[in-house]
């Protein structure tokens, strides 16, 4: 109280001493007024001077009383503010950039039944947050601590230095934890979900072609065998089982046992294939589980998650749910399909969209392969000689993988504008509402060659051979997926032979449609079946020519001596996994790496290969192969992409080869927990380009 009064007394005097002064100055100037003016002057800028010296010695005064004074308020509400916080209900703690406790209150202390958790880290005290910070806003988890479930909300503290208050260079980073107790609302949410039903839906893969295959007695025993495990499964799940079909099974059970499928992992689908039919075909399921408070919508998700399975080539289960989707299953390689009945189906509705419309573009993927252009030429083939004006979009940057037969294309007068780019693309599209888009050799919208086309077309087909993939281009008049199809190109040329009489295909349709298939199967030696012989001799029969054929796939010196070093670098992980990654200048790299992970499936022993690539800086290309032991399609779709059981890829951005490397080990240890690695991998990792 002195204090103030000293400080209250200081400022009386000095505003006395300011009014004595500028009176002063006046008086004097007043007196003087009859002398010589720079006698005035000389008067008038002394007087100034003190004024603006007692002025700054006053305000500096004042500041220096109001900092104090406001440091002395904040001691104080920062003083309450800790005591309110210690005695606050909620563990509350403040925490260092990495995350280690600087302070917390009763509560938080209480929780962790720790006297005093300073320098101790979150995992430390057994609170499993992970590494995350918040930024400008605020993270909200729900994390578990034995049987309690918790909302965390972690908020980032702002502390600006003191003697610079606008520099943000400044700043000392803290963060906020603060704990609610929700474990009722967790457990109340659980226990409704429960009660809510599951609809499952089970069908029988190539139900007909099996049957076919079995004698009039064995028919019986085969129907009897599947249905009884399917009833056994339904009274493990405590629901009702009814047959929809003679393939087709619906069950409806209670969410709670859902959990039980998920963690045996849909064993019932290794346990019908274990099932002795006596038809040389594999009996397998697609399964579809639907989860929604409403039973109609649950129904929905059921019937579009066995779609799915199916377009994923069966084998699998698929559970949908408003906001999610799982996968399980998917370990056996698709079953060629003989029967040519919805080939035909397809070829006469796509045939009925063909003439409906004013004009057709024909779209395939981005950075094309030769299946992909093959395809596209043979279905704009189609719809030329069914007199409707049709262009195939593609970008007009060189593509190496197809670049011998672009040349052929853009050499020739007949085929001059055949090729649209992204800008001429869109502008057709839009010229008519009547305009029908043909995607080839690729189901997913996010990788087609220009995905706003999707958006502008109004009628879209998809023929793809490709497993149907999560993100699969959606509201398509007609779907025509079919995983056990070795090619885009065998499917175009089988739909060609229903829809025209007599197709006048020239040299290069031929050629293009024959390169597609011989890419795909790898000249013929992998996922070749009947039909895939019959489209070659088809195409033979039509003027492709093998000799012209093979100039498409042919290598310069410098990626055959890249592809060797590729191939030389590889790691070899439980002696059947082979794991290469380069840094690449080259402008076909992706080709490359392609083609060195098939040539690595030739070493003895070897049973997946993948090639990490990186194309840009942060961007690593991944080309997967197998001979079926591994499905590496799951093993890409945990890292984004996709493609079949023995042709994937994925793509990964704003990693390193070490990391992506990384991440890739990972993926392959989720799919498959048994191959895990127990020792050193045998080989050393290529991590310079090939090509220098």
């Amino acid at each position: 109280m002195n204090e103030e009064k000293k400080g209250l007394t200081q400022l009386a005097v000095q505003l006395v001493l300011l009014v004595a002064i500028v009176a002063a100055a006046l008086g004097l100037d007043y007196a003087f007024s009859d002398q010589q003016p720079y006698i005035r002057y000389l008067i008038d800028t002394s007087a100034l001077a003190a004024v603006i010296v007692l002025v700054i010695i006053l305000y500096r005064t004042s500041v220096k009383r109001f900092r104090s004074k406001v440091i002395e308020v904040g001691a104080q509400i920062d003083s309450d503010y800790q005591q309110y916080m210690k005695q606050w209900e909620y563990p509350y703690a403040i925490l260092t950039d990495q995350l280690r406790i600087v302070w917390c209150n009763d509560a938080f202390r209480h929780l962790t039944g720790q006297d005093d958790g300073a320098g101790k880290s979150l995992a430390d005290l057994k609170i499993d947050w992970g590494k995350e910070k918040p930024e400008w806003d605020p993270i909200i988890k729900q994390i578990q601590r034995g049987d309690s479930y918790f909302r965390a909300e972690m908020n980032q503290i702002r502390l600006r230095g003191v003697k610079d208050m606008e520099n943000s260079a400044d700043y000392t980073q803290l963060y906020s934890l603060s704990l609610k107790n929700v474990t009722r609302e967790v457990v109340l949410e659980q226990e409704n979900l429960d009660q809510q039903s599951v609809v499952g839906l089970f069908y029988v893969d190539n139900y007909d072609q099996i049957m076919n295959s079995l004698s009039e007695n064995q028919r019986p025993l085969l129907e009897a065998g599947v249905y009884r495990l399917l009833s056994d499964q339904a009274t493990e799940l405590k629901g009702v089982m009814t047959r929809l079909e003679r393939d087709r099974f619906l069950v409806i059970f209670p969410h709670k046992y859902l959990k039980n499928l998920t963690e045996g992992k849909f064993a019932i689908l290794d346990k019908i294939k274990k099932m002795d039919s006596g038809s040389r075909y594999q009996t397998t399921l697609s399964i579809g589980m639907g989860i929604d408070p409403d039973i109609e919508t649950a129904r929905k998700y059921a019937r579009s998650g066995v779609d799915l399975a199916m377009g994923r080539g069966g084998d699998q289960a698929v559970i949908r749910s408003k906001n999610d989707q799982q996968f399980f299953g998917g370990m056996t390689t698709t079953v060629e399909n003989n029967t040519r009945v919805r080939a035909r189906l397809i070829a006469y509705a796509l045939k009925e969209r063909i003439e409906a419309a004013d004009q057709v573009l024909v779209m395939g993927h981005a950075n094309p392969d030769l299946d992909c252009f093959g395809a596209a030429l043979g279905m704009w083939r189609i719809v030329h000689e069914l007199k409707k004006p049709v262009h195939i979009a593609m970008s007009a940057d060189k593509h190496p993988a197809v670049d011998y037969l672009y040349r052929r294309v853009s050499g020739e007068k007949d085929y001059s504008d055949v090729l649209l780019d992204q800008e001429k693309a869109e502008k057709f599209v839009s010229s008519s509402d009547k305009t029908l888009l043909i995607v080839v050799d690729v189901n997913r919208k996010v990788i087609v060659q220009f995905p706003d086309l999707l958006e502008k077309a109004k009628d879209i087909v998809v023929i793809d051979h490709h497993r149907t993939a999560a993100d699969s281009i959606e509201g398509v008049t007609i779907s025509y997926v079919e995983p056990f199809a070795s090619s885009a190109s065998e499917m175009v040329t089988e739909l060609m032979q229903y829809i025209l009489e007599n197709p006048q295909l020239t040299s290069i349709d031929a050629d293009g449609l024959f390169a597609g298939i011989a890419l795909d199967t790898k000249n013929f030696t992998v996922k070749t079946g009947v039909r895939t012989f019959e489209a070659a001799a088809y195409l033979r029969r039509k003027g492709a020519d093998s000799v012209r054929v093979r100039k498409m796939f042919k290598n310069d010196m410098e990626d055959y001596k890249a592809k060797a070093r590729i191939v030389g670098g590889a790691e070899i992980f439980s002696d059947k996994v082979a794991i290469a990654s380069w840094a690449s200048s080259l402008p076909n790299a992706s080709t490359v790496a392609a083609q060195a992970a098939d040539e690595l499936l030739d070493i003895h022993g070897i049973a997946a290969s993948f090639v990490l690539t990186e194309i840009d800086q942060g961007q690593i290309n991944i080309s997967a192969r197998s001979l079926g032991e591994f499905n590496v399609q799951l093993i890409m779709e945990e890292l984004g992409g996709g493609g079949h059981l023995t042709m994937a890829g994925a793509q990964l951005k704003n990693v390193t080869l070490e990391e992506a490397r990384r991440k890739l080990i990972e993926a392959i240890d989720k799919v498959y927990p048994e191959n895990r690695e127990k020792n050193d991998p045998k080989g050393d990792t290529n991590h310079e380009d090939p090509a220098e």
